[in-house]
């Protein structure tokens, strides 16, 4: 009987939950934080016990219950219970916190595309072009290839070879905006100069751009201001300002026949080597009205002209080279501008860099009204190139005291203008409707032709004169030469000494020469006014004239 009741009870418990399961029994107990890790401290699994053969006796099972040893293992598997409940319930809070964490992630990365993608929509991407004949032009920072207008636009740029603001095939209006290079150099010069790489504003590609209020800056090396390339180019500054401050840094640019006008618009250099002005490789016509042009580093003319350059009712001033650089074939043509050379060797410079310049054709330099100003030293230099020189309508030339209205001369070639002894100057020189003074000089290795003509008046004297030191140099040039021991493929040619020497005077009806000292030149021909002022003309034969023939008749040797 007390078996049944025992078994009984034990049923009991099981029903209720007091019996452990053995897989549970065998895992060890939680030992709370009181207790210490001993084994002896643990407390006995009755359970276990009972489930393992009934070893107890009624008595001394009757005698834990009344102990409440049953009664903890109840507790016991209640609080193991709630704690797996605890952990579930924790990893599936981890769980969502993930999922949701994944899910911000993939809308935030969503939000970011199309934002890209909309900025990209407003704003056309960097581009990597080079011209149809392969020379390089870097990227644009923006670049348009379409139609349209923009306002109130900046443009920047800080990278190698790049552009801030390029057009491409495209008709584009540019008002109230800044176009500024704060950065970057070129990596290839000759491109450059050749096609506009690495400058701020880059007109290309059969282009045409109107650019107006707005403000251009360039303080990078090598980094011009307003570019543009191609014969079907066509860049118009309007009431805007153009500013650079790097070595190699011209303000505006053309090259490879592209066109670029400037109304109204102030330019200004600071760099080495950087014209206000120029045209490059291939040439370009470049057409200012109006406005001012300023250089204040070494070797930066205002004008140089590879190509053709037309300014009209504009201001000057170069302060460390001279104010106009024409070179090769090519020509400028000023109308009503002052032009000042503050600080260069001359106020115009007309030469070339081939060493068949005089072959070549000629190179041109017309003023029409406006007055040219040379601190420093002569008027216009033409040296190893032919010239045209038109001064009309009342030009002013102002040399500094002591120096020449105009001088034609050989030179020393280094610069590479020619080899001494053969890189003289001609000059083809046309006083028309204008007053003039000064003297004029001419080497024994070149030739000028002056006509007066149209009611001009000249005050000065001519003078063919023997330039020693390039005889010198044309000695020294020759005698190493011939002492080289260079393969012939390997020594350049030198070109034999030409001796010109010769100064040509036309004196057309209406026109008056006033003498102010001597004259020597080889042939004069006068059909207006010779005033001597007790000086007198010695021709290359050997006549001398005084004034007391009559000088209205033609006279030539």
């Amino acid at each position: 009987m007390r078996h049944i009741t025992i078994r009984a009870a034990l049923c009991a418990l099981a029903i209720t939950g007091c019996l452990i399961p053995a897989s549970f029994a065998e895992e060890p107990a939680v030992v709370s934080t009181t207790q210490t890790a001993s084994e002896d401290s643990q407390p006995v699994d009755m359970t276990s016990a009972l489930l393992r053969g009934l070893e107890s006796t009624l008595p001394t099972v009757e005698q834990k219950v009344q102990q409440g040893d049953y009664a903890q293992a109840e507790s016991r598997l209640r609080e193991r219970q709630a704690q797996e409940a605890a952990y579930k319930e924790a990893q599936a809070k981890q769980a969502a916190q993930q999922k949701a964490a994944e899910e911000a992630a993939k809308k935030a990365a969503a939000k970011a595309a199309a934002e890209e993608a909309a900025r990209k929509a407003k704003e056309p991407p960097s581009v990597s072009q080079r011209t149809a004949s392969g020379l390089y032009q870097g990227t644009a920072a923006v670049n348009y290839d379409l139609d349209g207008s923009y306002t109130e636009q900046a443009y920047t740029s800080k990278k190698d070879d790049e552009n801030a603001l390029r057009v491409t095939y495209a008709r584009i209006a540019i008002t109230n905006s800044t176009i500024s290079k704060t950065g970057g150099n070129s990596t290839s010069l000759q491109d450059t100069i050749d096609s506009g790489l690495n400058a701020a504003f880059l007109g290309t590609g059969n282009s045409g751009t109107d650019i107006s209020t707005t403000k251009i800056s360039s303080s990078a090396p090598n980094a011009i201001g307003a570019f543009s390339y191609g014969k079907s180019t066509f860049v118009r500054l309007t009431d805007s300002s153009v500013t650079t401050s790097g070595t190699g840094s011209a303000g505006v640019e053309v090259a490879g026949g592209g066109k670029l006008s400037a109304i109204n618009t102030q330019v200004s250099t600071s760099g080495t080597n950087a014209p206000a002005i120029n045209t490059g490789t291939n040439g370009g016509i470049i057409t200012v009205e109006g406005g001012s042009y300023a250089t204040t580093g070494a070797d930066s003319p205002v004008i140089r002209a590879a190509g053709s350059v037309t300014s009209s009712k504009s201001s000057m001033t170069s302060a460390k080279a001279e104010a106009v650089r024409v070179i090769g074939t090519n020509a400028v043509i000023l109308s009503q501008t002052a032009v000042d050379s503050t600080g260069g060797p001359y106020g115009v410079l007309m030469t070339s860099t081939s060493k068949e310049a005089l072959s070549a054709g000629n190179a041109e330099f017309t003023m029409s009204g406006g007055s040219l100003t040379s601190h420093s030293g002569d008027g216009i230099v033409v040296t190893n190139t032919k010239a045209t020189i038109h001064l009309t309508n009342n030009a002013t030339i102002t040399p500094k005291d002591g120096s020449n209205l105009l001088t034609v001369t050989a030179n020393d070639g280094k610069r590479g203008w020619g080899y001494a002894g053969s890189n003289g100057g001609e000059a083809d020189v046309f006083f028309d409707n204008t007053t003039l003074s000064g003297n004029i000089s001419v080497d024994q290795y070149s030739r000028m032709n002056l006509i007066l003509q149209n009611n001009s008046t000249f005050t000065g004297t001519i003078n063919l004169t023997d330039n020693a030191a390039i005889t010198a140099k044309a000695s020294e040039i020759r005698a190493s030469a011939n002492t080289s021991t260079d393969s012939d493929e390997d020594t350049p040619s030198i070109p034999d000494v030409i001796t010109r020497n010769r100064a040509e005077v036309v004196v057309g009806a209406g026109s008056t020469w006033n003498l102010t000292a001597d004259a020597h030149i080889s042939s004069l021909m006068c059909m207006g006014t010779i005033n001597y002022n007790g000086h007198q003309i010695v021709l290359a034969d050997g006549t001398v004239m005084t004034g007391a023939e009559e000088t209205t008749a033609e006279t030539e040797n």
